[in-house]
């Protein structure tokens, strides 16, 4: 027996050698171990002798032929992660984990569906304004000639000199024409009177130009000659009922037309939308002086210029030949330049008069990066709830490792649970977005609904988009729940990992936030700045007026009867008429005026007939001298009478350098090459929208020019003025329609694309304010979830509920406090590059970045005490259990 104290040997050598020789290594360390311990037994219990056999034996029942080598791991056979039986196996068991965590994943939809639901709506939107006119076969060809004035302003007549020049001496011009935009006329069908928009003179080469499907006829064919007129489907269908070609209509009481062709509808994303197009020829008839060909001077910016230029043929050459006509008729008109804006420029030009309209490019930007903004929110929210679910799910993963699961098993599975929530949200998006384009004419003031939306591109769309979000909204939390540890997991010591500084998941809200907050800020300083445009003084009282134009704008006669027929309905207060009203969006004409006093002499300032009663009916005073009478009248400033009696404005008096409003009386200034004299001044008004400074104005008693009637009424008896004004009016003008306006909608149409933009903004706010809201939902859970049991022990040691709630709060309110520190300063800088547009605008005002924080964390407050109040709540005893 070995003596208590004595060293314990080791195990003979050889014997080791054999073990280490013939025992597979995968375990060679752990029975090497196991067998030294034994033999420390024997040799206490019999001696050397005896142990050394036993060891002996041991080792030949661990060596071949008892006991087998194990295959290495990678001999295993391993499954093809994406073999079709384990994709299939991926959804199934994403279908079901989605159906036991019914909550969260209907919160993970909901905010994707919103996100992607906009999203899709803006693409439509995007796509629908990048595809103006890209429809014409020759659109790369086909060009829009602008032009620039002396001023350095920008402008969109083009006179017909320059057209004749390029179709006639330009060897690179296919085709050249002017398009001639018109107001709306009356159109008379046998005794019926329609409203007639979009309508157009125009030559044949116009209508070649560009890709319209005729009916029947043909541009050479339909137009011309005099008289000739060409509809679209809708519109001959509107007049006619039946067949349409060869039949006649009375056009403005003015002239008879015959339709000669009938063309297709043309599509809603054009710049042309031509409905009613009339024979050039028609147009020389009606106004003579452009029957001159070769004419250079100013004229109406709705007649613009097109070129189609030959195949291979560059647009350079050519702007050195449109700089040099500008440079040879300088002298004739105030254009210093012209030059070819492609077709696909011409729809973000806001510069240029607009056949339809113009979108600038800074919507799009600014609705691209809204809805980017949306998709990034929602896949903040997918991250947190999914990493909230983790810890429920702990075990499921634990024990999907320990029987044989890989990594990449468990991955594909949380991206086979992701791409299943993306795919239907983009379903649910998509029924939402088809709901909400169809509010877009309202919101946003485009025609998205009238094109087609479901094209191939949108589907393409839409997987790109289901594959991206399913990548950045999946790759997180796949990464976090592959790693958890099983043993720790099914000990319920589940390890998230969480970094000892600012945590993801805080970051993420925080950025969820701030983007929600920049958007309130942005949404109340846009609200503030229309309501400002709304109820700014213009200088002239604009409330209860109601203006109808007059067909025959140089009857005095007409006019007489039309006064004195509506001064006897107590409806009525007062009328006046000029070539339109204080402010308005058309017709304005411009005259160059000249003065040793003027910067380099001359200045453009903008032409208004009025008569005796104008100012008085607007509320405008009069500064200095007197106002214009009925003996100032001249029928036409352009044959060369002289000291034409002339009203000037406050701006004009001062750009001549007066600063007394007396002084200016009695001077006498060349306008349009006549001279006039300044009989009086008025006050300055706002005659454009607020973002131009103020204009210089020239009136003049011009009867021959009073093209719209201006009605005070009655603002309690709208509806008997509007009646009494139609029966006047109709009775005058039997064949026109009649088409009354107020005047306050006019001057608020001055600022739609705002308030259209604004309305998308406030739309975009209120949805990410839900979707960070589900986020925020959703880390609260979580921490309350982790928290439970502290929650137990702090209610059983005294806790108060209100206390549980701050404790639990506080740390939520924080990252919304820390999102509105980030948010202000981005809102600041990007509403004051906004309103850098305006030359009168409203002041970004502290109290609008308090009411947001105020706004985002009363929402914060509500979301995140519906969860800890539910948590406080609960019975400390079930809280304690639950680990």
């Amino acid at each position: 027996m070995k003596k208590t104290g004595q060293h314990t040997p080791s195990p003979p050598r050889w014997a080791e050698q054999l073990l280490i020789w013939f025992h597979p290594a995968e375990t060679l360390e752990e029975v090497q171990g196991d067998l030294e311990e034994l033999f420390a037994g024997w040799y206490k219990e019999r001696g050397i002798r005896y142990a050394g056999f036993k060891y002996f034996l041991s080792i030949l029942s661990v060596t071949p032929p008892f006991v087998r080598k194990r295959k290495p791991k990678h001999q295993y056979h391993q499954p093809f992660l994406m073999h079709p039986a384990m994709i299939q196996n991926y959804f199934k068991i994403a279908y079901r984990s989605l159906q036991k965590n019914r909550l969260y994943s209907f919160i993970n939809l909901t905010g994707l569906a919103l996100g992607l639901g906009v999203a899709i709506t803006l693409f439509w939107i995007v796509r629908f304004e990048y595809s103006f006119d890209n429809y014409h076969a020759n659109a790369d060809r086909i060009y829009r000639i602008a032009s620039t004035d002396k001023f350095g302003e920008p402008q969109s007549h083009v006179p017909q000199g320059v057209i004749k020049t390029l179709s006639t001496q330009v060897p690179g011009i296919e085709l050249a024409a002017n398009l001639q935009g018109s107001m709306p006329g009356s159109v008379k069908v046998g005794t019926k009177v329609f409203n007639q928009k979009n309508i157009f003179y125009a030559p044949p080469q116009m209508l070649e130009m560009l890709d319209i499907e005729w009916i029947e006829g043909s541009p050479k064919q339909s137009l011309g000659a005099p008289g000739n007129v060409v509809l679209d489907e809708e519109t001959a269908k509107k007049l006619f009922r039946d067949d349409a070609m060869g039949k006649t209509f009375r056009f403005d009481d003015t002239i008879d037309l015959t339709v000669s062709g009938i063309i297709k509808k043309v599509p809603a994303n054009t710049e042309f939308p031509l409905q009613m197009i009339i024979s050039r020829e028609t147009f020389k008839q009606l106004q003579p002086e452009f029957k001159n060909e070769n004419y250079f001077g100013g004229g109406d910016s709705m007649n613009q210029g097109f070129v189609l230029l030959k195949k291979g043929s560059s647009q350079q050459p050519i702007n050195k030949i449109l700089a040099s006509l500008a440079q040879r008729h300088k002298d004739e008109n105030t254009t210093t330049s012209y030059h070819l804006q492609p077709l696909s420029d011409m729809h973000f030009d806001t510069d240029k008069d607009a056949y339809n309209y113009s979108m600038p490019h800074w919507i799009i930007y600014t609705l691209a990066s809204i809805g980017l903004f949306l998709i990034f929110i929602a896949c903040i929210n997918f991250i947190n709830l999914a990493t909230v679910q983790a810890i429920q799910r702990g075990r499921e993963i634990a024990m999907r490792k320990v029987l044989g699961g890989g990594k990449g098993q468990l991955i594909g599975q949380f991206f086979g649970e992701t791409a299943i929530l993306v795919f239907s949200a983009i379903v649910l998006g998509s029924l939402l977005a088809s709901k909400l384009i169809e509010y877009t004419p309202q919101l946003l003031g485009i025609l998205v609904p009238k094109a087609e939306i479901w094209k191939i591109s949108t589907f393409i769309f839409l997987f790109a988009l289901g594959i991206v979000v399913t990548l950045l909204a999946g790759f997180y939390p796949a990464l976090v729940l592959s790693k958890f540890e099983p043993i720790r997991a099914l000990q319920n010591r589940l390890f998230i990992p969480v970094s000892k500084g600012i945590s993801l998941r805080s970051t993420l809200v925080v950025l969820q936030f701030v983007i929600a907050q920049v958007l309130i800020i942005c949404t109340i300083l846009g609200i503030k700045q229309i309501r400002y445009f709304q109820e700014k003084d213009l200088g002239f009282a604009k409330s209860a007026v109601i203006t109808v134009a007059m067909p025959d704008r140089g009857n005095n006669n007409l006019r007489e009867r039309f006064t004195r027929s509506l001064s006897g309905h107590n409806e009525i207060k007062a009328v006046t008429y000029g070539l339109t009203t204080p402010a308005s969006q058309r017709n304005h004409w411009w005259g160059v005026v000249k003065d040793a006093r003027l910067p380099n002499g001359e200045e453009t300032f903008r032409i208004q007939h009025v008569d005796t009663n104008y100012f008085n009916f607007f509320h405008i005073s009069l500064l200095a001298g007197r106002g214009l009478t009925a003996s100032d009248t001249t029928k036409d400033i352009r044959t060369g009478a002289e000291n034409t009696p002339i009203l000037i404005n406050e701006k004009a008096a001062k750009d001549l350098g007066y600063i007394d409003m007396n002084k200016v009386l009695g001077q006498r200034l060349e306008i349009w090459g006549v001279k006039s004299t300044v009989v009086g001044v008025v006050k300055n008004y706002h005659s454009e929208g607020l973002k131009s400074k103020l204009m210089p104005h020239v009136y003049l008693y011009g009867s021959w020019n009073f093209q719209l009637a201006s009605i005070r009424i009655d603002p309690t008896q709208k509806e008997a003025a509007l009646k009494h004004i139609g029966a006047e009016w109709t009775s005058l003008f039997p064949n026109h329609y009649y088409d009354p306006k107020f005047l306050e909608d006019e001057i608020s149409s001055f600022y739609e694309s705002e308030r259209n933009l604004s309305n998308f903004i406030k739309l975009f706010a209120c949805i990410g304010i839900i979707i960070g809201s589900l986020g925020l939902f959703g880390l609260v859970s979580f921490v309350v979830t982790q928290r439970t049991k502290e929650i137990g022990v702090r209610k059983v040691l005294g806790a108060t509920v209100p206390g549980i709630v701050t404790l639990l709060s506080r740390d939520f309110l924080k990252l919304v406090f820390i999102a509105f520190i980030i948010a202000s300063p981005l809102a600041y800088y990007a509403m004051n590059r906004f309103l850098q547009e305006y030359t009168y605008k409203i002041d970004i005002e502290a109290w609008v970045f308090v009411l947001s924080g105020v706004i985002s964390i009363g929402i914060a407050l509500m979301t995140v005490s519906f969860q800890s109040i539910k948590a406080a709540l609960m019975n400390p005893v079930k809280s304690l259990r639950t680990e």
